[in-house]
């Protein structure tokens, strides 16, 4: 068992922290202030700045920026301080705005670990302490010793198993499942002193290095990467003559080999640079989710993972507002999914103001799993309610909406493109082009596409509700499903356009903690009785949504 810590002193974190603060800083600036950069970049460039005769300036500037950002991170970790009660966590911290964070134990429902190589090797940790709802904030503790991760994650667990024995009316124990149960008893592993990590006895996940192949082959950063190169390719300007020279030298040289030989060296480039793309995003995926095992512990659902930087994340299984499975064209291929567990969304970060004071919520993340897990982790999650749905996207239970939704589509996908050619064309070439054949079959090419669109995406819309949730499905090229608990509804809505008022059709839009649910084009009266049956069963429940 971890040790016992002192009470009733202000401390300061380990100067590490520093690393912690000058990382928030960047951050807050950047949420801040990054359009604004971008916007004189992209005039800079359009106007062609002259950077090598005013570079004196600019660099004063910039070294005046590094010097300000990192004095700011200094002065937060001057002034953090914190102190540990029997019941309750005290934070103190900022030098121009002071805040006072008390966090009683009892209202944490989770600690959230993070640990950089460094870290590991000096044996400290972040936590972040993860309250109930989305009005409260959070309380971190950066560079902090593992031996104090434990002793809060112990108090935390000890105050979960009173609350979970002293219900009432025992009803939300009814309605666990069947394998939750309390800390400490049969199956349960205990946390073992020192390690942040309780012996995995209930492990639902573990990713293999296959695996890691598998996430980087699914991973859409490849198509960031390739807009990365693109860019660094703009960059290159002033390089211009010196790549082309030997991108000429290299012409010249694939010339001599005849034109079979020149189709086969661009592929072999083609692929070269593919091949570039892809073991990049599997490196990233090996950095974040190397030994990524998510397993069970009580009432709550923890992941760890990571090469370098380990992240362990804790989610109470109550906490959680939204059950997402979603796989693309790739992942469709390998037959996996990606499932996340949403709990509520934004919150305020402690000490902060300004437009980057809000954080999202660490969500509960598998980056790859089969469908069965999924199905697992949804009875899990959902308990005893809700059992009549399903995530798996394939399911037939899955009603469609009305096929007036290609209708609406379409005219999403086609409006602006046409609109913004007739523009183009008629500020280029007159009105006479526009009603020339060309433009005629541009347009009719993009409404065909448009409707391909519109049907594809009809058939994977749909919609499947029982007595106690709702899940909804959508996709074009892949799938998504989104699940939740009629009680988890912070609010509902009922929207009608122009078409769906002349075909009798609505749109419900469900509004929870941590997004929006929307189920489109179906019948109006459909909408209107499942908007009054949620808010009946939001007013009815006795449990609580979080």
């Amino acid at each position: 068992m971890a040790s016992r810590p002192d009470f009733g002193v202000w401390r300061r974190t380990s100067p590490f922290a520093i690393a912690f603060f000058l990382g928030a800083t960047i951050k807050a600036v950047a949420g801040s202030y990054i359009q604004l950069v971008a916007s004189f970049g992209a005039i800079a460039y359009l106007t062609r700045f002259d950077f090598l005769s005013r570079g004196g300036s600019l660099g004063w500037a910039v070294l005046l920026a590094v010097l300000a950002i990192g004095a700011a991170a200094l002065l937060r970790y001057w002034f953090f301080r914190y102190r540990l009660e029997e019941d309750r966590l005290l934070i103190r911290q900022g030098f121009v705005k002071r805040t006072a964070l008390d966090l009683p134990f009892d209202r944490v429902q989770g600690i959230n670990v993070e640990r950089s190589l460094v870290d590991r090797v000096l044996g400290l940790v972040t936590v972040r302490l993860d309250t109930a709802g989305t009005a409260a904030a959070e309380g971190w503790l950066p560079a902090v010793r593992t031996e104090l991760a434990d002793w809060l994650r112990t108090r935390v667990d000890h105050g979960q198993r009173r609350r979970r024995l002293g219900d009432d009316d025992g009803e939300e124990r009814r309605r666990r499942p069947v394998d939750e149960a309390a800390p400490g008893a049969a199956g349960i592993p205990e946390l073992q002193a020192g390690t942040l990590v309780p012996a995995t006895g209930r492990v639902l996940v573990r990713l293999t290095n296959g695996d890691m192949l598998r996430i980087g082959l699914a991973d859409r950063k490849a198509l960031v990467l390739a807009g990365a190169l693109a860019a660094l390719a703009q960059a290159a300007e002033p390089f211009e003559d010196a790549i082309l020279g030997v991108l000429g030298r290299l012409q010249t040289a694939v010339a001599d080999f005849g034109t079979y030989s020149q189709a086969t060296a661009i592929v072999l480039v083609v692929f070269a640079t593919l091949l570039v793309l892809f073991l990049a995003v599997v490196i990233s995926a090996f950095l974040r989710y190397h030994n990524f095992t998510l397993w069970r512990r009580g009432t709550a659902f923890r992941s760890r993972g990571g090469l370098l930087t380990q992240k362990e994340v804790v989610v109470e299984t109550a906490k959680i507002q939204q059950l997402k499975l979603s796989r693309n064209l790739i992942q469709r291929w390998l037959g996996r999914y990606r499932f996340e567990a949403l709990p509520a969304g934004a919150i305020p970060v402690p000490g902060s103001v300004g437009p980057g004071n809000l954080e999202i919520a660490e969500n509960l993340t598998v980056p790859l799993l089969d469908g069965s897990v999924a199905e697992t982790m949804r009875s899990q999650v959902f308990g005893a309610e809700a059992t009549g749905l399903t995530l798996l996207p394939a399911s037939p239970a899955f009603k469609r909406v009305s096929p007036y939704y290609v209708r609406a589509v379409m005219l999403r996908t086609a409006a602006v493109p046409i609109l913004g050619g007739a523009v183009f064309t008629l500020g280029q070439w007159g009105p006479a082009a526009v009603a020339g054949l060309p433009f005629a079959g541009w347009c009719l090419l993009w409404l065909a596409l448009s409707g391909s669109i519109g049907l594809q995406s009809w058939r994977r819309r749909g919609y499947l509700h029982d007595d106690e949730g709702l899940a909804s499905r959508q996709g074009l090229v892949g799938n998504r499903v989104d699940a939740f608990l009629f009680r988890k509804v912070q609010g509902v809505t009922v929207k009608r356009s122009p078409l769906q008022r002349r075909k009798g059709l609505a749109t419900l839009e469900v509004h929870l903690s941590s997004g929006i649910v929307t189920v489109p084009c179906i019948a109006r009266e459909t909408a209107a009785e499942l908007r009054d049956y949620i808010l009946y069963k939001v007013e009815s429940s006795r449990l609580p949504w979080h």
